[in-house]
């Protein structure tokens, strides 16, 4: 799903088994920054594996660039937190 900004999401901190991860959380989904890509037909066709792979993916346009975001399974997440801002939360 192609978003037009960040503030559509709710940012969220998770604890995984990787560690601490800051992400957003978006139609009851969790994801996590992956890649930036300079145009959105790059961002498209590189997340066309995870997608068919079954994950969701949210492309969401930040700082001149377009951030993908992946999906997280409920399993991998050992404890989460809403957050209150998105100041911190593109990478």
């Amino acid at each position: 799903m192609i978003l037009d900004s960040i503030d559509q999401t709710q940012p969220i901190e998770i604890i995984t088994h990787a560690g601490r991860e800051k992400g957003v959380m978006f139609l009851k989904k969790i994801f996590v920054a992956d890649r930036c890509y300079k145009n959105l037909d790059q961002a498209i066709a590189a997340s066309r594996s995870d997608l068919d792979s079954g994950f969701a993916v949210l492309i969401i346009p930040h700082e001149h660039q377009y951030q993908v975001w992946i999906s997280i399974p409920p399993q991998m997440i050992l404890h989460n937190h809403l957050s209150q801002s998105h100041s911190s939360v593109a990478a």
